[in-house]
């Protein structure tokens, strides 16, 4: 049931309806990097299917939309309520109140413009004999800080979304995760790929603290936040580790 409910609160895909109480959400936190494993598995069997067909800047773009399509722009709408609230120059207090607000900023939106952009151009860089170890790698190292942001900080609001995961979590959770995680990472992409957890591991923790000193605990906004900077950091790191891109 704990890798039902991830399924369940991390992505679209259509699942027969299941009534879950706090015991499985809570549960499905070790879950979150095999969730990403899936998504990741969705995207390379797009990858195998159409990389000769369409054009290489075509079809990274659709890798970055079918990653939206398939979790629901979930993160994403988080990572942007997070730079509208990090960014606006208030208070702490304010800078809650603004990410709450439904209304996209002027941060947020260029926050998302340089997400996509980011994302875009790293997926069209690979080499597209590697590629495939990519799109599965990055979304499971990013998922995978999602449980030690969820784990490790504080939850700040009394209602909303992250509360349930955060009811009765352990530090079990997160060493489960990143068991899933690590082992997942190097199946696919070896040595390359664990160094590449470790530095994303590194740079999404310290983005962790840097939100938790300005906010004094997580939302579920910032648990997107988490994910999407993650996401951006693995893909950057394989490329540097692996050296070999497209011309």
């Amino acid at each position: 049931m704990g890798l039902y409910a991830a399924f369940s609160f991390l992505t679209r895909i259509p699942l027969p309806y299941i009534e879950l109480d706090q015991k499985h959400i809570t549960r499905s936190l070790p879950f979150f990097p095999v969730v990403g494993a899936v998504i990741g598995t969705l995207l390379a069997g797009v990858d195998l299917l159409l990389k000769r067909s369409i054009p290489a800047p075509a079809l990274a773009c659709l890798f970055v939309v079918c990653e939206t399509i398939v979790t629901g722009g979930l993160h994403v709408d988080g990572f942007a309520d997070t730079m509208d609230g990090l960014f606006c120059g208030k208070e702490r207090d304010k800078k809650l109140e603004v990410m709450k607000d439904s209304r996209l900023g002027a941060y947020g939106a260029m926050g998302v413009v340089l997400l996509l952009l980011l994302k875009y151009s790293a997926i069209l860089s690979i080499h597209q004999e590697l590629r495939t170890r990519l799109l599965i790698v990055f979304p499971v190292i990013s998922r995978w800080m999602m449980t030690c942001a969820i784990t490790f900080f504080p939850y700040l609001r009394e209602k909303g979304l992250g509360r349930a995961f955060n009811e009765n979590k352990s530090s079990m959770m997160f060493v489960l995760s990143t068991f899933f995680a690590l082992m997942i990472v190097f199946t696919v992409a070896g040595i390359e790929g664990i160094k590449t957890a470790f530095l994303t591991f590194v740079s999404g923790l310290l983005f962790s603290l840097y939100i938790f000193r300005q906010l004094g605990g997580m939302t579920g906004d910032t648990y997107g936040a988490v994910n999407e900077f993650s996401e951006i950091a693995a893909l950057y790191f394989y490329l540097i580790f692996l050296g070999q891109w497209s011309a």
